[in-house]
């Protein structure tokens, strides 16, 4: 194996060149990291002790660049600045290292991205300032009473033995759903409605929330515990809200249906092998089926 880094994997360029190109004056990168095959001459800012390590480092331009760490964020500055080409003023610190030959670049990428642990997505959610969704959902496990207090929000997933139902990644999602293309002038409001009176229909979840079930119950037995109900749902509230005046009433068909994970209707569809599964097909499957019933419901 001769590279000394991975292979730049395009489609996260656009990404990180729109993150910039959007946030001109709050976008953060941390420092790159970068190899260089000669060896640089610094020159202090002044003689004296206090600002021995300050100073001006030049580096020939013949030199070798290998960017050991912060590669993607490279070509993504590179792609803003060609769709803004204002912000090249703009400044990125890097640290170097004097290049020791492929060996020492392979094991500076495996020491600088051994220990890395990427934020999960719930998480990224709780912090993030910028999402308006985000700020919704963190209102909302505020102030729905089965989010409140059995929402996870640090974690994407849960432990057996966990005291919560859902995941604020989950909570999220399902909202964004809801939301997407949303007019409504106060979506905060929608989306509170909407999470009340499905929870309204939900016997199960209130059952958690009086005590008379657990959370690893109903995670265990009933497929409404999990986030592909929560983002089918919400597929099926955005389709509901947009077209149906009467969508609360529309909802109430949540009430009738048999949401044990043992019901056959949901093999094949959602459960593979005992199991639920996550994809594309099946979360589909789930809104298609949902929104059969709901709309033979109606007639």
């Amino acid at each position: 194996m001769l590279r000394s880094q991975r292979v730049i994997n395009r489609t996260r360029i656009p990404a990180i060149a729109s993150y910039i190109v959007n946030h001109p004056d709050s976008y953060v990168f941390s420092s790159l990291t970068v190899s260089i095959d000669q060896i640089p001459q610094f020159t202090p800012a002044s003689p004296g002790l206090d600002c021995y390590n300050l100073g001006t480092l030049k580096i020939p331009m013949a030199a070798r660049f290998i960017v050991n760490d912060g590669q993607h964020r490279r070509a993504g500055v590179e792609a803003a600045l060609k769709m803004k080409p204002d912000i090249g003023n703009e400044t990125i610190s890097i640290v170097f290292f004097v290049d020791e030959g492929l060996k020492r670049s392979q094991q500076m990428f495996s020491d600088l991205n051994r220990y890395n642990i990427r934020p999960t997505e719930s998480l990224n959610i709780l912090y993030d300032t910028r999402d308006p969704i985000a700020e919704i959902s963190r209102r909302l496990i505020e102030c729905i009473p089965v989010f409140k207090g059995f929402t996870e929000i640090e974690k994407s997933t849960i432990s057996n033995r966990s005291s919560k139902v859902f995941t604020l990644s989950g909570i999220y999602r399902g909202t964004f759903e809801l939301l997407e293309g949303c007019t409504h002038d106060d979506k905060l409001k929608l989306a509170t409605e909407f999470w009340v009176c499905v929870s309204g229909y939900l016997q199960e979840w209130h059952a958690v929330i009086n005590g008379d079930m657990t959370a690893g119950s109903l995670r265990r037995d009933y497929i409404h515990a999990h986030a592909i109900f929560l983002l089918a749902i919400g597929k099926i509230g955005r389709i509901l809200t947009n077209s149906n005046k009467n969508w609360k009433d529309a909802l109430s068909k949540l009430g009738e249906i048999n949401w044990h994970r043992t019901n056959p209707l949901w093999e094949g569809r959602i459960i593979i092998g005992g199991k639920i599964s996550f994809s594309r097909n099946n979360l589909n499957e789930l809104v298609d089926e949902l929104m059969g019933q709901i709309i033979c419901s109606q007639k």
